[in-house]
């Protein structure tokens, strides 16, 4: 696990549904041709396995639009939250990730915090399974505003604890590539899908957003397991801006198109300046991000 100035925060959509067929394990574990599970999956007749949003294709500029103001809107909620929960616990030495959801209608939502037993930390190693509820704080946005913290006990459910273990993967990767660099990173949890259709797989799409001038951005595919006893795999990663192009105009991008994150990044100084931000691609395309909506537009 990382210490607290390097803490990642990650962030976990919610509330978003797609109707589908899966496969499903009984409760002893063993593999079933009924929907709504997951192979592999101890907990997936649980309530947490509803029905997760397909996979964000590449060239789907609605959804990378979509996705890219969700992200801006998570930052925000984060900075809400960080406030709120320092003030709540004050200063400690606890291991943990913070998991946010924003709701549908993208004007409220929560930040979960969940912290590591000294005694889990004893291997070295944080584990997703290890990891215990510990503060939540609900918000508001427009206006951005931070409600009453509340302590909780027990262990995160089986997405949150999927997506936790993404995240650590995903952290872990990042680490060992740029070891100076610093980020929050934010989840998105998915259906696989191949010609259109649901695979019964699901995986989590983590974006390490640079927090700070010198730290590049950069998206993970992250699978689950397809067995309960495989560790989660990294089976995609792109840089989408290197740590010295997050913040010179226009946005360069070593993409082929333009991702969430980058969206993310443009429609946060759009709004600051109450200007249109500009984001260059490596195909050379030129697209325009508006202020506050995030309307992506080409040319």
């Amino acid at each position: 696990m990382f210490p607290l100035r390097r803490r990642t925060a990650s962030i976990l959509a919610l509330g978003l549904t797609v109707a589908s067929t899966g496969l499903a394990c009984d409760k002893d574990g063993s593999d079933s041709a009924e929907p709504g599970g997951m192979i592999g999956y101890e907990d997936a007749s649980s309530a947490d396995m509803a029905a997760i949003p397909p996979a964000l294709e590449d060239g789907d500029l609605e959804g990378v639009q979509e996705r890219g103001i969700t992200l801006w809107k998570m930052q925000r909620a984060m900075r809400l939250g960080d406030r709120a929960f320092s003030s709540f616990v004050g200063v400690t030495a606890a291991k943990f990730v913070a998991l946010t959801s924003i709701d549908p209608g993208g004007e409220s939502g929560q930040v979960a915090y969940y912290q590591w037993d000294e005694t889990s930390l004893d291997d070295g190693d944080a584990k997703a399974e290890e990891a215990r509820n510990w503060v939540v704080v609900p918000l508001t946005l427009d206006p951005d505003e931070a409600l009453d913290p509340t302590e909780l006990d027990g262990k995160p459910g089986g997405e949150e604890r999927r997506a936790i273990a993404a995240l650590l993967l995903a952290q872990g990767a990042a680490d060992a590539e740029y070891p100076d660099a610093r980020w929050v990173g934010y989840t998105f949890r998915e259906q696989v899908m191949q010609d259109g259709a649901p695979t019964g797989l699901r995986q989590t799409r983590v974006y390490m957003i640079g927090a700070d001038a010198k730290s590049p951005d950069i998206e993970y595919t992250v699978h689950d397991p397809s067995n309960k006893r495989q560790p989660p795999k990294i089976v995609a990663d792109e840089l989408q801006l290197a740590g010295d192009a997050t913040s010179s105009l226009p946005l360069r991008t070593p993409a082929q198109s333009v991702g969430p994150s980058t969206v993310a990044r443009a429609v946060a100084i759009a709004t600051v300046t109450d200007k249109p931000v500009k984001i260059v691609d490596a195909a050379g395309n030129k697209w325009s991000v508006a202020p506050k909506t995030g309307k992506l537009s080409k040319g």
